[in-house]
């Protein structure tokens, strides 16, 4: 994982989170044949990689749906290979193992998900139409940031090994993702209370502080929500009420 995270490329709406239906890694404008878009002799190295980044796309995608239908137990590296009509050895080629593999959809799922929050987190009013209102912003990046992870467990009747798996794999990446969103997130509470949107002084809070227990916040709700629809209802109650009570008076 970078150490940047990447601002989102295609503009979408800002109220429009249909995304969450494309589960995990359907990166926008990216494609198995995105190599062809070289043609040229001196583009050979280029077109290259390009095939090797969207080959390890590919077994990314195939993974992550092995996983979903069958859970992680029951997955082989050799079920992978099978489902994208490969080699194993061809997968070894990219991934160590099964657990590198899990990883690497994990690593691939935080990067999306701190994209999208990002571009919540970092429109400008002043630059873009109707833009929401700052609450709505706001929950609109913990969506991004936990929503994912939330309709892979309650979306797979594998979701609790799923869980399991990935608490005992994906720690660290877990701990730097929530470093960073909350950065992000910390950033634009202090922007907002600059503006005068909210005030944070009068509240005896910081953005930092504030951020860690939007964020903490946001993944304690995720617990016994049995599908998204329950927790969005949880999650709008829970910033309207937090933010509505940073107004300034």
């Amino acid at each position: 994982m970078t150490n940047n995270v990447e601002s989102v490329n295609n503009v979408e709406s800002v109220n429009n989170v249909d995304w969450q239906e494309t589960l995990f890694l359907q990166e926008e404008g990216v494609g198995l044949q995105a190599a062809d878009r070289f043609d040229g002799p001196g583009d050979v190295c280029q077109n290259a990689g390009m095939e090797q980044n969207t080959k390890r796309e590919a077994i990314l995608l195939a993974a992550s749906e092995q996983f979903k239908q069958y859970g992680y137990r029951k997955t082989s590296m050799y079920d992978i290979a099978k489902r994208m009509g490969v080699s194993r050895a061809s997968l070894y080629s990219y991934f160590e193992n099964k657990d590198d593999l899990f990883r690497s959809v994990s690593l691939a799922i935080h990067h999306r998900a701190l994209s999208r929050a990002e571009y919540h987190l970092i429109t400008d009013p002043a630059e873009v139409k109707n833009v929401p209102s700052f609450e709505v912003r706001i929950e609109n990046a913990l969506l991004a940031r936990h929503g994912p992870f939330q309709k892979a467990v309650t979306g797979s009747t594998h979701g609790d090994e799923l869980f399991d798996e990935y608490s005992r794999l994906c720690g660290d990446i877990v701990q730097e993702s929530h470093a960073r969103f909350q950065a992000l997130l910390a950033n634009a509470l202090n922007t907002a209370s600059r503006a005068g949107d909210i005030d944070l002084k009068a509240a005896g809070v910081t953005g930092k502080g504030l951020a860690e227990v939007l964020n903490l916040g946001a993944a304690g709700l995720k617990h016994g929500a049995p599908d998204m629809v329950t927790f969005q209802r949880r999650l709008k109650t829970f910033v309207n009420l937090l933010i509505s009570g940073l107004r300034s008076r």
